[in-house]
């Protein structure tokens, strides 16, 4: 009978230890597939706050940490927009990827100025790491020294465009904005960021396979 307890408690421990085996959760495209079956789902919300009218994703299924993860941060994505005493604002959301590896949304955001009626319009966006559920950042996709290389991709492709850059033009700001599709990388600037062509609103697209060498 003693060496029956001495034995479950040997398994029980090699368990507990086994359970907390930490998991590697850093963002990687090896072995990503874009046609990969999605294993977040999502469902519209929306949400008065004050005058803003927010509408934006909330997850569901997959693992629950991940889930939490994910639902707690574009909570707190969200509070920020709720109406201050000038301005309102009114959001629109699209899942622009969604598959096992990551999942992205971009929002389009209308704001009103309460005081003058004044409209204007700027872009935002959440990538998250399917691994752990926590937004990515421009850097989690890239290799180390990766700045260099990608600010010259993207002043190159300023001029293939033909858009000429605001002064002080910074390719890569310290939380550049980007979202991701199934095949590729957008990279955005909102009016002012980048450009005074047009509405000002320009959008940099790399087909993942362009940036192979750098892409972690």
């Amino acid at each position: 009978m003693r060496k029956l307890t001495l034995l479950f408690m040997t398994l029980i421990l090699f368990n507990l230890s086994f359970s907390k085996e930490k998991i590697d959760t850093t963002f990687t495209f090896q072995g990503f597939s874009p046609t990969s079956k999605s294993i977040v789902r999502t469902a519209q919300r929306t949400k008065v706050l004050g005058k803003s009218r927010i509408s934006y994703p909330t997850f569901l299924g997959g693992n629950s940490d991940v889930i939490k993860n994910m639902n707690a941060t574009m909570n707190k994505f969200i509070s920020g927009y709720k109406s201050t005493k000038h301005i309102s604002y009114t959001t629109t959301y699209e899942v622009t990827a969604s598959n096992s590896t990551y999942l992205s949304v971009l929002f389009t955001i209308n704001l009103t100025d309460t005081d003058t009626g004044q409209k204007s319009r700027l872009y935002n966006a959440i990538s998250y790491n399917l691994k752990n559920g926590k937004p990515l950042q421009l850097k989690d996709l890239f290799t180390n020294g990766f700045n260099d290389e990608l600010k010259g991709v993207i002043n190159n492709r300023f001029k293939q465009f033909g858009l000429p850059q605001v002064d002080n033009f910074d390719a890569i700001a310290k939380n550049q904005n980007f979202y991701l599709q199934n095949d590729s990388l957008v990279l955005f600037y909102n009016k002012g960021e980048a450009s005074n062509f047009a509405d000002g609103e320009v959008f940099i697209p790399f087909l993942l396979t362009d940036l192979i060498g750098i892409l972690k």
